[in-house]
Protein backbone atom coordinates (compact mmCIF):
# COMPACT_ATOMS: atom_id res chain seq x y z
CA UNK A 1 0.00 0.00 0.00
CA UNK A 2 2.69 2.23 0.77
CA UNK A 3 4.51 1.85 -2.16
CA UNK A 4 1.42 2.19 -4.35
CA UNK A 5 0.65 5.58 -2.45
CA UNK A 6 4.24 6.58 -3.36
CA UNK A 7 3.59 5.70 -6.59
CA UNK A 8 0.63 7.69 -7.04
CA UNK A 9 2.13 10.71 -5.31
CA UNK A 10 5.57 11.05 -7.63
CA UNK A 11 3.38 11.08 -10.88
CA UNK A 12 0.83 13.38 -9.39
CA UNK A 13 3.74 15.60 -9.05
CA UNK A 14 5.25 14.99 -12.13
CA UNK A 15 1.75 16.07 -13.37
CA UNK A 16 1.85 18.79 -11.49
CA UNK A 17 5.33 20.06 -12.60
CA UNK A 18 4.29 19.45 -16.06
CA UNK A 19 0.95 21.66 -15.69
CA UNK A 20 2.93 24.57 -14.19
CA UNK A 21 5.57 24.07 -17.21
CA UNK A 22 2.89 24.13 -19.75
CA UNK A 23 1.10 27.24 -17.98
CA UNK A 24 4.44 29.35 -17.37
CA UNK A 25 6.16 28.49 -21.00
CA UNK A 26 2.84 29.10 -22.92
CA UNK A 27 2.90 32.63 -21.47
CA UNK A 28 6.79 32.87 -22.37
CA UNK A 29 6.17 31.54 -25.63
CA UNK A 30 2.82 33.96 -26.43
CA UNK A 31 4.94 36.41 -25.06
CA UNK A 32 7.96 35.77 -27.93
CA UNK A 33 5.63 34.55 -30.96
CA UNK A 34 5.57 38.16 -32.89
CA UNK A 35 9.12 38.17 -33.02
CA UNK A 36 9.87 34.49 -33.72
CA UNK A 37 6.66 34.71 -36.57
CA UNK A 38 8.62 37.76 -38.11
CA UNK A 39 11.61 35.52 -38.52
CA UNK A 40 9.93 33.28 -40.28
CA UNK A 41 7.98 35.80 -42.93
CA UNK A 42 10.86 36.57 -45.04
CA UNK A 43 9.77 35.63 -48.41
CA UNK A 44 5.55 35.66 -48.40
CA UNK A 45 3.03 36.98 -50.69
CA UNK A 46 2.92 40.33 -52.48
CA UNK A 47 -0.23 41.70 -54.23
CA UNK A 48 -3.47 43.07 -53.85
CA UNK A 49 -6.39 41.27 -51.43
CA UNK A 50 -9.80 40.49 -52.01
CA UNK A 51 -11.59 40.65 -48.46
CA UNK A 52 -14.37 38.61 -48.15
CA UNK A 53 -16.99 39.09 -45.28
CA UNK A 54 -19.70 36.87 -45.10
CA UNK A 55 -22.97 37.93 -42.98
CA UNK A 56 -25.26 36.56 -40.80
CA UNK A 57 -27.39 40.17 -41.40
CA UNK A 58 -27.43 42.52 -43.22
CA UNK A 59 -27.10 45.14 -40.80
CA UNK A 60 -23.79 44.11 -40.03
CA UNK A 61 -22.43 46.47 -42.93
CA UNK A 62 -23.68 48.84 -40.58
CA UNK A 63 -21.17 48.01 -37.93
CA UNK A 64 -18.12 49.48 -36.31
CA UNK A 65 -15.72 46.82 -37.61
CA UNK A 66 -17.06 47.33 -41.65
CA UNK A 67 -17.15 50.71 -41.42
CA UNK A 68 -13.20 50.16 -40.17
CA UNK A 69 -12.55 47.93 -42.91
CA UNK A 70 -13.80 50.32 -45.05
CA UNK A 71 -11.37 52.84 -43.91
CA UNK A 72 -8.36 50.95 -44.47
CA UNK A 73 -5.45 52.16 -46.84
CA UNK A 74 -4.05 49.16 -48.66
CA UNK A 75 -3.37 48.89 -52.24
CA UNK A 76 -5.88 47.03 -54.66
CA UNK A 77 -7.95 46.33 -51.60
CA UNK A 78 -11.24 44.44 -52.62
CA UNK A 79 -13.48 44.27 -50.02
CA UNK A 80 -17.35 42.03 -50.73
CA UNK A 81 -19.60 41.79 -47.86
CA UNK A 82 -21.97 38.71 -48.38
CA UNK A 83 -25.20 37.65 -47.14
CA UNK A 84 -27.30 35.20 -47.64
CA UNK A 85 -31.16 35.51 -49.61
CA UNK A 86 -32.83 34.33 -46.62
CA UNK A 87 -31.20 36.72 -44.14
CA UNK A 88 -32.00 39.77 -46.09
CA UNK A 89 -35.83 40.91 -45.53
CA UNK A 90 -35.35 44.39 -44.46
CA UNK A 91 -33.04 45.05 -46.48
CA UNK A 92 -34.27 48.68 -47.49
CA UNK A 93 -34.45 49.62 -44.07
CA UNK A 94 -31.04 48.71 -43.42
CA UNK A 95 -29.07 50.26 -47.03
CA UNK A 96 -25.25 48.81 -47.83
CA UNK A 97 -22.89 51.89 -46.89
CA UNK A 98 -23.68 54.87 -49.68
CA UNK A 99 -21.33 57.19 -51.59
CA UNK A 100 -17.76 57.62 -52.25
CA UNK A 101 -16.26 55.66 -49.08
CA UNK A 102 -17.90 52.63 -50.75
CA UNK A 103 -16.26 53.29 -53.28
CA UNK A 104 -13.24 54.59 -52.64
CA UNK A 105 -12.93 50.70 -50.62
CA UNK A 106 -13.83 48.86 -53.72
CA UNK A 107 -16.84 47.28 -51.75
CA UNK A 108 -19.89 45.55 -53.13
CA UNK A 109 -22.40 43.45 -51.07
CA UNK A 110 -23.59 39.73 -52.84
CA UNK A 111 -26.55 38.21 -51.80
CA UNK A 112 -25.70 34.37 -51.91
CA UNK A 113 -27.81 31.09 -52.65
CA UNK A 114 -28.83 29.71 -49.79
CA UNK A 115 -27.11 25.60 -50.10
CA UNK A 116 -29.53 23.07 -47.89
CA UNK A 117 -27.53 20.92 -45.12
CA UNK A 118 -24.53 23.19 -46.05
CA UNK A 119 -22.41 25.18 -43.52
CA UNK A 120 -24.03 28.37 -43.31
CA UNK A 121 -20.50 30.03 -43.36
CA UNK A 122 -19.22 27.85 -46.08
CA UNK A 123 -22.55 28.64 -47.95
CA UNK A 124 -22.04 32.02 -47.62
CA UNK A 125 -18.18 32.46 -49.36
CA UNK A 126 -19.05 29.75 -52.16
CA UNK A 127 -20.09 32.96 -54.52
CA UNK A 128 -17.69 35.28 -52.78
CA UNK A 129 -14.86 33.46 -53.81
CA UNK A 130 -16.09 32.89 -57.66
CA UNK A 131 -16.87 37.07 -57.79
CA UNK A 132 -13.42 37.95 -55.69
CA UNK A 133 -10.73 39.83 -58.20
CA UNK A 134 -7.48 38.58 -57.10
CA UNK A 135 -5.89 35.63 -55.96
CA UNK A 136 -5.26 36.50 -52.61
CA UNK A 137 -8.21 35.92 -50.36
CA UNK A 138 -8.81 36.94 -46.94
CA UNK A 139 -11.76 35.48 -45.11
CA UNK A 140 -12.64 37.63 -42.40
CA UNK A 141 -15.55 37.08 -39.80
CA UNK A 142 -17.90 40.72 -39.45
CA UNK A 143 -17.27 41.08 -36.18
CA UNK A 144 -13.45 40.90 -36.38
CA UNK A 145 -11.26 44.59 -36.75
CA UNK A 146 -8.14 44.51 -39.01
CA UNK A 147 -5.45 46.77 -37.23
CA UNK A 148 -3.25 49.20 -39.59
CA UNK A 149 -0.24 46.30 -40.28
CA UNK A 150 -2.47 43.11 -40.13
CA UNK A 151 -3.01 42.68 -43.98
CA UNK A 152 1.23 43.06 -44.40
CA UNK A 153 1.92 40.56 -41.46
CA UNK A 154 -0.17 38.06 -42.90
CA UNK A 155 0.98 37.97 -46.42
CA UNK A 156 4.22 38.33 -45.27
CA UNK A 157 4.00 35.10 -43.46
CA UNK A 158 2.19 33.05 -46.57
CA UNK A 159 5.37 32.17 -47.46
CA UNK A 160 6.44 28.99 -49.32
CA UNK A 161 5.18 25.88 -48.25
CA UNK A 162 1.90 27.68 -46.18
CA UNK A 163 -0.93 27.78 -47.33
CA UNK A 164 -3.13 29.55 -44.60
CA UNK A 165 -2.28 31.96 -42.47
CA UNK A 166 -4.25 32.94 -39.63
CA UNK A 167 -4.51 36.12 -37.07
CA UNK A 168 -5.16 35.35 -33.33
CA UNK A 169 -8.31 37.01 -32.52
CA UNK A 170 -8.00 38.97 -29.21
CA UNK A 171 -10.61 40.25 -27.78
CA UNK A 172 -10.87 44.02 -26.52
CA UNK A 173 -13.54 46.48 -24.70
CA UNK A 174 -15.27 44.19 -22.45
CA UNK A 175 -18.34 46.34 -21.03
CA UNK A 176 -18.98 43.76 -18.24
CA UNK A 177 -17.95 41.10 -15.77
CA UNK A 178 -19.32 38.66 -18.38
CA UNK A 179 -17.50 39.87 -21.42
CA UNK A 180 -14.39 40.47 -19.24
CA UNK A 181 -14.69 36.32 -18.50
CA UNK A 182 -15.09 36.08 -22.10
CA UNK A 183 -11.77 38.00 -22.88
CA UNK A 184 -10.02 35.67 -20.25
CA UNK A 185 -11.36 32.70 -22.59
CA UNK A 186 -10.32 34.35 -25.81
CA UNK A 187 -7.38 35.90 -24.71
CA UNK A 188 -5.23 34.50 -21.74
CA UNK A 189 -6.55 30.74 -22.47
CA UNK A 190 -7.02 29.95 -25.96
CA UNK A 191 -4.75 33.08 -27.32
CA UNK A 192 -1.88 32.05 -25.40
CA UNK A 193 -1.82 28.76 -26.78
CA UNK A 194 -2.75 29.35 -29.95
CA UNK A 195 0.31 32.22 -29.64
CA UNK A 196 3.01 29.40 -27.72
CA UNK A 197 1.79 26.95 -30.75
CA UNK A 198 2.95 29.23 -33.22
CA UNK A 199 5.91 30.33 -31.31
CA UNK A 200 6.90 27.02 -31.94
CA UNK A 201 6.31 26.68 -35.19
CA UNK A 202 2.95 24.96 -35.63
CA UNK A 203 -0.62 26.42 -36.65
CA UNK A 204 -4.08 26.10 -36.93
CA UNK A 205 -7.37 26.72 -38.57
CA UNK A 206 -8.29 29.76 -36.75
CA UNK A 207 -11.75 32.01 -38.61
CA UNK A 208 -11.37 35.34 -37.00
CA UNK A 209 -8.91 36.22 -40.52
CA UNK A 210 -7.83 33.21 -42.85
CA UNK A 211 -5.66 34.56 -45.68
CA UNK A 212 -5.04 32.05 -48.44
CA UNK A 213 -4.44 31.56 -52.10
CA UNK A 214 -7.24 31.03 -54.46
CA UNK A 215 -5.30 29.23 -56.92
CA UNK A 216 -4.60 26.64 -53.96
CA UNK A 217 -8.02 26.01 -52.45
CA UNK A 218 -8.98 25.17 -56.11
CA UNK A 219 -6.70 23.25 -56.22
CA UNK A 220 -7.92 21.38 -53.01
CA UNK A 221 -11.08 21.00 -54.09
CA UNK A 222 -12.63 24.61 -53.23
CA UNK A 223 -15.02 25.30 -50.76
CA UNK A 224 -17.33 22.57 -52.58
CA UNK A 225 -15.43 19.91 -50.31
CA UNK A 226 -15.59 21.25 -46.96
CA UNK A 227 -20.20 22.31 -47.24
CA UNK A 228 -20.74 19.44 -44.96
CA UNK A 229 -17.87 20.67 -42.54
CA UNK A 230 -19.05 21.84 -38.70
CA UNK A 231 -15.93 23.77 -38.30
CA UNK A 232 -15.27 25.53 -41.32
CA UNK A 233 -11.73 26.81 -40.47
CA UNK A 234 -10.73 23.49 -39.13
CA UNK A 235 -12.16 22.06 -42.04
CA UNK A 236 -9.57 24.62 -44.40
CA UNK A 237 -6.99 23.82 -43.10
CA UNK A 238 -7.25 20.50 -43.01
CA UNK A 239 -8.17 21.05 -46.95
CA UNK A 240 -5.12 22.56 -47.34
CA UNK A 241 -2.95 20.37 -46.01
CA UNK A 242 -3.77 17.21 -48.00
CA UNK A 243 -1.88 19.40 -50.44
CA UNK A 244 0.90 19.87 -48.55
CA UNK A 245 0.33 23.34 -47.11
CA UNK A 246 0.53 24.02 -43.44
CA UNK A 247 -1.38 26.70 -42.03
CA UNK A 248 0.59 29.25 -39.71
CA UNK A 249 -0.42 32.44 -37.77
CA UNK A 250 0.80 35.63 -38.68
CA UNK A 251 3.13 37.73 -36.07
CA UNK A 252 0.26 40.25 -35.84
CA UNK A 253 -3.41 39.70 -33.84
CA UNK A 254 -6.68 40.90 -34.60
CA UNK A 255 -9.74 42.71 -32.83
CA UNK A 256 -12.97 42.00 -31.48
CA UNK A 257 -14.63 43.95 -29.59
CA UNK A 258 -16.70 42.53 -27.21
CA UNK A 259 -19.05 45.66 -24.88
CA UNK A 260 -21.73 43.99 -22.78
CA UNK A 261 -22.60 40.14 -22.90
CA UNK A 262 -24.92 37.88 -21.18
CA UNK A 263 -23.65 34.77 -19.54
CA UNK A 264 -26.02 33.00 -22.25
CA UNK A 265 -24.19 34.39 -25.23
CA UNK A 266 -20.96 33.62 -23.62
CA UNK A 267 -22.18 29.64 -23.10
CA UNK A 268 -23.58 29.09 -26.13
CA UNK A 269 -20.60 30.54 -28.10
CA UNK A 270 -18.14 28.78 -26.81
CA UNK A 271 -20.01 25.53 -26.28
CA UNK A 272 -19.83 25.79 -30.12
CA UNK A 273 -16.25 26.28 -30.41
CA UNK A 274 -15.58 23.18 -27.90
CA UNK A 275 -17.52 21.24 -30.22
CA UNK A 276 -15.53 22.08 -33.23
CA UNK A 277 -12.47 21.09 -31.13
CA UNK A 278 -14.32 17.62 -30.10
CA UNK A 279 -14.92 16.70 -33.94
CA UNK A 280 -12.13 18.35 -35.34
CA UNK A 281 -9.28 18.02 -33.15
CA UNK A 282 -10.38 15.32 -30.60
CA UNK A 283 -7.16 14.53 -29.13
CA UNK A 284 -6.63 17.89 -28.16
CA UNK A 285 -9.77 18.21 -26.85
CA UNK A 286 -9.60 14.96 -24.57
CA UNK A 287 -6.92 16.62 -23.05
CA UNK A 288 -8.55 19.47 -22.05
CA UNK A 289 -10.02 18.29 -18.72
CA UNK A 290 -6.25 17.32 -17.60
CA UNK A 291 -4.56 20.46 -18.30
CA UNK A 292 -6.80 23.28 -16.76
CA UNK A 293 -6.37 24.39 -12.82
CA UNK A 294 -9.11 22.04 -11.43
CA UNK A 295 -6.75 18.98 -12.69
CA UNK A 296 -3.56 20.98 -11.62
CA UNK A 297 -4.95 21.28 -7.96
CA UNK A 298 -5.79 17.75 -7.94
CA UNK A 299 -2.69 16.66 -8.56
CA UNK A 300 -1.05 19.17 -6.37
CA UNK A 301 -3.42 17.79 -3.74
CA UNK A 302 -1.93 14.66 -4.33
CA UNK A 303 1.31 15.01 -4.97
CA UNK A 304 2.29 17.71 -2.26
CA UNK A 305 4.30 14.55 0.05
CA UNK A 306 6.01 13.29 -2.28
CA UNK A 307 7.63 17.15 -2.89
CA UNK A 308 7.84 17.12 1.08
CA UNK A 309 5.51 20.08 0.94
CA UNK A 310 2.11 20.59 2.91
CA UNK A 311 -0.79 19.95 0.87
CA UNK A 312 -2.82 22.97 1.38
CA UNK A 313 0.45 25.59 0.74
CA UNK A 314 0.73 23.76 -2.49
CA UNK A 315 -3.05 24.06 -3.32
CA UNK A 316 -3.24 28.16 -2.43
CA UNK A 317 0.20 28.39 -4.51
CA UNK A 318 -1.55 26.37 -7.94
CA UNK A 319 -4.56 28.14 -7.16
CA UNK A 320 -2.90 31.84 -6.72
CA UNK A 321 -0.54 31.37 -10.26
CA UNK A 322 -2.87 30.66 -12.38
CA UNK A 323 -4.72 34.33 -12.20
CA UNK A 324 -1.02 36.15 -11.77
CA UNK A 325 0.51 34.00 -15.07
CA UNK A 326 -2.51 35.02 -17.14
CA UNK A 327 -2.67 38.69 -15.91
CA UNK A 328 1.29 39.10 -16.74
CA UNK A 329 0.53 38.00 -20.11
CA UNK A 330 -2.51 40.32 -20.68
CA UNK A 331 -0.31 42.95 -18.63
CA UNK A 332 2.31 42.88 -21.27
CA UNK A 333 0.64 42.29 -24.28
CA UNK A 334 -1.73 45.25 -23.70
CA UNK A 335 -5.11 42.91 -23.33
CA UNK A 336 -8.22 43.85 -20.88
CA UNK A 337 -6.65 44.43 -17.55
CA UNK A 338 -8.46 45.60 -14.94
CA UNK A 339 -8.74 44.16 -10.70
CA UNK A 340 -11.38 41.91 -11.60
CA UNK A 341 -9.22 39.93 -13.63
CA UNK A 342 -8.08 36.92 -11.46
CA UNK A 343 -11.54 36.50 -10.42
CA UNK A 344 -12.66 36.01 -14.29
CA UNK A 345 -9.88 33.63 -14.81
CA UNK A 346 -10.38 31.58 -11.64
CA UNK A 347 -14.18 31.78 -12.35
CA UNK A 348 -13.46 30.12 -16.42
CA UNK A 349 -11.50 27.66 -14.66
CA UNK A 350 -14.68 26.39 -12.59
CA UNK A 351 -16.91 26.78 -15.37
CA UNK A 352 -14.46 25.01 -18.03
CA UNK A 353 -14.88 20.97 -17.30
CA UNK A 354 -18.88 21.82 -17.05
CA UNK A 355 -18.50 22.93 -21.02
CA UNK A 356 -16.30 20.23 -21.89
CA UNK A 357 -18.59 17.55 -20.71
CA UNK A 358 -21.61 19.50 -22.68
CA UNK A 359 -19.56 19.64 -25.68
CA UNK A 360 -18.82 15.79 -25.33
CA UNK A 361 -22.36 14.91 -24.70
CA UNK A 362 -24.04 17.23 -27.54
CA UNK A 363 -25.79 15.99 -30.60
CA UNK A 364 -26.61 19.01 -32.13
CA UNK A 365 -24.89 22.25 -32.74
CA UNK A 366 -26.54 26.20 -32.17
CA UNK A 367 -25.11 27.97 -35.52
CA UNK A 368 -26.15 31.79 -35.06
CA UNK A 369 -30.39 30.91 -36.10
CA UNK A 370 -29.23 27.43 -37.16
CA UNK A 371 -29.55 24.06 -35.81
CA UNK A 372 -27.01 21.74 -36.88
CA UNK A 373 -27.49 17.48 -36.80
CA UNK A 374 -24.16 16.38 -35.31
CA UNK A 375 -24.01 12.82 -36.21
CA UNK A 376 -22.26 12.15 -39.56
CA UNK A 377 -20.81 15.53 -39.67
CA UNK A 378 -16.87 15.83 -39.42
Amino acid sequence: MTTLAGLVGFLASLWWAGLIALLLGSTLLALLQPTLAARRAVAGERGPISVLVPLRRIEETQSEASRKLLDLDYPGLEILFSVSRKQTEGAASHPFPPGEGMKRAGASLLFTTPIPDANPKIANLVESVEAAVHDLLLIKDAGTILPSGVLAAMTASLVPGVGLVCAVPVARAPGNFAALLEASLVNTYGGRLLLALSALGGGAGIGAAMLLRRRDLQAAGGLSAILNAVADDHALAKLLRGRGLRPVFAGATVDQDLGARRPGQIWQRHLRWAICRRLEEPLAFAAEPLTGLPAACLAAFAGAAFLGLPAMSLLVLTILLWPAAECVLAWRKGWPLIWAMPFAVLLREVIMPALWLNALLARRLAWGTATIALAGRR
